[in-house]
């Protein structure tokens, strides 16, 4: 199998001793769980990577101030993993953050200027140039954090919709794709709305997109909610801090095991991996199984490979991956190798 990493690059990054090289393309045994370093693609702060929804096309976001000029870049990837460059369409925007194929449409969320940025991708997977841009506005409690709005995802529900979790406003931005225009409208009736200093950054739901779980960056919770017909409804609220950690903290990556049975999140000051049971017959709520050491500092992402048998972290701060062999049974983690890898931020799976 075959992984890309995205990875900070050079001062500016919100990274303090940024020294990735660019996307690495890594292989990866699914038997034994090792790590194999391939090559770099050079490209400036490639901080998140997404895949086209028939795995053959990868795209790569800069997140850089305005100034710089970043770009979004399409590539091919080929029948052994490589990357083959198609195109790259300028942002208009800073910190671009976050990727999410949607509608046809590659939808990038800009996490300074609190926008949103919507491009077209063609039939060749190369991407035309933005059709749309969605821009947030207002404060919340945190002065220095939630001064304006900053968009930290796009995540697309149901048929038709598409949330944009908005870390500055403590809300979670609910849009309808219109057939006719093939633009987004807002539709405020399903706003997910989050207690003042709360800042949203990712989400997932289960399989069935009934019950969404939000990671909070700075309260460090997980927010269970149970969607109704017009409306969110929140189910719990879970901690992602160990009672024993008093230190700084921020909630990073959340992710749902490909069985349901577990969700994983991650922690970074604490640099756990808080693993919880997904409990079905009680409205999904979430059982704490425990908080695991990720095996370095500041674990910006982790995922899940296809098997479900193995997580990997990306530590950022401590320059690797880690690999860690999944308890099918009880979601336990036990790690088991590691590789170096320059400040990564972002770990993708490729279908090859």
């Amino acid at each position: 199998m075959n992984l890309y990493i995205g990875s900070y690059t050079q001062d500016g990054s919100p990274a303090p001793n940024p020294v990735g090289q660019g996307i690495g393309c890594f292989g990866f045994d699914a038997e034994t769980g090792e790590l194999s370093h391939n090559n770099y693609i050079p490209l400036r702060n490639p901080s998140y990577l997404t895949l086209s929804e028939d795995g053959k096309y990868l795209y790569a976001v800069e997140e850089l101030l305005p100034a710089l000029m970043p770009h979004v870049f399409a590539y091919k990837v080929g029948m052994q993993g490589e990357l083959v460059p198609i195109n790259s369409q300028q942002l208009d925007g800073g910190y671009a953050c976050h990727l999410a194929v949607v509608k046809g449409s590659l939808v990038v969320a800009n996490y300074m200027s609190g926008d949103c940025l919507v491009f077209p991708i063609q039939n060749d997977g190369s991407l035309a140039p933005c059709q749309q841009q969605i821009q947030h506005h207002g404060t919340s409690l945190n002065l220095e954090r939630q001064e304006g709005p900053h968009i930290h995802m796009a995540y697309p529900f149901d048929e038709d919709g598409l949330f944009l979790v908005d870390l500055g406003i403590d809300r979670v931005k609910a849009y309808q794709f219109n057939s006719s225009d093939r633009l987004w409208k807002d539709n405020p009736e399903l706003d997910i709305v989050l207690p003042g200093g709360t800042g949203p950054r990712h989400l997932v739901s289960d399989q069935q997109g009934n019950y969404f779980y939000l990671l909070s960056e700075l309260s460090g919770e997980i927010f269970v909610f149970r969607k109704s017909q017009n409306c969110f409804d929140l189910v719990q609220q879970a901690s992602v801090i160990p009672t024993d950690y008093s230190g700084e903290f921020g909630g990073a990556a959340i992710r749902i095991h490909p069985n349901g049975r577990f969700l994983y999140a991650s922690n970074r000051g604490a640099d756990v991996i808080a693993v919880f049971e997904i409990i079905e017959g009680d409205k999904n709520r979430l059982s704490l199984v425990a908080f695991h050491a990720c095996g370095g500092q500041t674990p910006r992402d982790f995922n899940i490979d296809p098997s479900g048998n193995w997580l990997l972290v990306a530590n950022q701060d401590s320059n690797k991956l880690v690999v860690f062999k999944i308890d099918l049974e009880k979601g336990g983690l036990t790690r088991t190798s590691e590789i170096e890898c320059g400040t990564p931020t972002a770990i993708c799976w490729s279908p090859h």
